[in-house]
């Protein structure tokens, strides 16, 4: 349910709209590239062409701090530690971390303010609602730096390696943002952000009607670089690989948020006529990984310490599959240790190729990168509908199915401070991103979950048509 305040930026006509972006990146800048940014982006530098064992010894350092902090310092900690007989001086290194309890996510959906530095007060935080590609929706908390160490990070790891930095090089983004009316008929469906040199294009107007006004736009832009979700960014390159179009040439194309697939990629290679680079990460700052132009996703050993565990919670060896478990050691105001994250994945047995350091994400699995279709052809992509949990609290798990064109179902499991009035706002975001459609709202008490442990948050109308079984404990 739109606010009053997004009704009337609605209303605006388009210039109108982008000097508001602007306006409101300001604020935004100030949040991401504070003085925090040059300092971390130096500290960055410093250990570039560090061994794995260097990083190594990084970790172990850092990761004592964290612990011994969130002992004395954070709520939850204080209590669960005692209680499971852990004795916090013991954690000495990464080979530690398994005396210690997992973290859950419901922990953080209950009561994140818990797991705050209390030292801190949460009213002056940044809070972040998301639900990632699990489907739980939680209430995060950052702080000033940390933002503009995230953005250090996507500069110095990410961007410059393809020898480009957002606000110094034009870009196309392609988000979840409602930059313009969802039942907005035609263009622009998008802004111009000034202060970022940002054409900041909507995810949700993505029929293929207007596909070529994406496109004409876009060249008539000359970005020198497009990031966005591979869903999104994918319906674009398709329109002109599909019509044989030529490419709209740019330096690089960045992908986060959903799984890249490999003929997405080579839809957008062929399209921007570029390298694509994926990037794995959470809004708990609890991972980051990037890829290199050898193509390894490569861990940043700074953000964070990954544990990769079996079915009962025992450790695997690099190269094999299993849950991910993340320590975060940047994460200093919402501390997040031994946190079961929702994905799967395995440590990389080689050293990558471009003679970095820093250690290999060899895989990721059971990110599902489904997209449901608006009655008028719009694809909306699953990092585009995490934003249909902002504001709503008290949803512990959500699952969207599409029955066909115009009906779909919304299955959610209740959290402890659920409200029917909860359920009708999601119901009510999820309609206004898809337009007048019939949505069922189901509420159950579990949602069934995969081998891996994760529920398909969206269940794609082909799926659902084709009576494919659903996942299973």
């Amino acid at each position: 349910m739109a606010s009053l305040k997004q009704r009337i930026y609605w209303k605006c006509p388009a210039f109108l709209q982008s000097l508001l972006a602007s306006w409101h990146a300001r604020r935004l800048d100030r949040e991401r590239f504070g003085p925090a940014y040059g300092e971390v982006l130096r500290d960055i530098a410093t250990r570039e062409g560090w061994s794995a064992e260097q990083f190594a010894d990084y970790q172990r350092r850092e990761l004592v701090e964290v612990v011994r902090h969130a002992a004395r310092k954070v709520p939850y900690y204080r209590r669960a530690w005692p209680d499971a007989g852990v004795d916090p001086e013991s954690i000495q290194g990464p080979e530690d971390l398994p005396r210690l309890p997992i973290l859950e996510k419901d922990i953080i959906r209950e009561d994140p303010v818990s797991l705050i530095d209390e030292t801190l007060d949460p009213a002056s935080l940044i809070v972040l609602h998301t639900s990632g590609t699990t489907g739980t929706p939680l209430e995060l908390y950052r702080d000033v730096w940390q933002n503009s160490a995230l953005s250090a990070y996507i500069t110095a790891r990410f961007h410059r390696q393809a020898g480009v930095e957002r606000r110094r090089n034009r870009s196309v983004s392609v988000g979840g943002h409602m930059v313009t009316d969802p039942a907005r008929a035609k263009p622009p469906f998008w802004v111009y952000n000034r202060l970022w040199r940002q054409l900041y294009m909507s995810s949700y107007h993505l029929a293929r009607r207007h596909l070529g006004a994406y496109v004409e736009r876009i060249r008539r832009f000359r970005p020198d670089y497009i990031e966005g979700y591979p869903s999104s960014v994918y319906a674009i390159a398709r329109h002109v690989v599909e019509n044989d179009l030529a490419p709209v040439p740019m330096k690089a194309c960045f992908t986060t948020a959903e799984p890249l697939l490999e003929h997405q990629r080579r839809a957008m290679e062929r399209a921007f006529a570029c390298r694509t680079y994926d990037q794995y990460g959470c809004g708990e700052m609890a991972v980051l990984a990037c890829e290199c132009p050898d193509g390894a996703l490569h861990l940043n050993p700074e953000f964070g310490i990954v544990e990769v565990l079996d079915n009962e919670d025992r450790p695997l060896p690099a190269g094999e599959s299993g849950q991910l478990v993340c320590t975060s050691l940047i994460n200093r105001v919402q501390l997040l240790i031994r946190y079961r994250i929702g994905d799967w994945g395995a440590i990389g047995t080689d050293n990558c190729s471009c003679g970095s350091g820093r250690p290999v994400l060899g895989r990721i699995e059971g990110r599902m990168g489904s997209v449901l279709v608006a009655p008028d052809g719009r694809e909306i992509g699953e990092a585009a509908l995490s934003l249909l949990y902002y504001g709503v609290t008290g949803v512990a798990e959500t699952q969207i199915t599409q029955e066909s064109s115009d009906r779909f179902r919304v299955r959610l499991v209740p959290g402890r401070d659920y409200t029917e009035t909860q359920g009708r706002k999601v119901v009510a975001n999820l309609a206004q991103r898809l337009g007048p459609v019939d949505i069922r709202l189901e509420i159950v008490d579990r949602i069934e979950r995969t081998p891996s442990g994760k529920f398909q948050t969206i269940v794609p109308q082909s799926a659902a048509e084709a009576g494919e079984p659903q996942p299973q404990e």
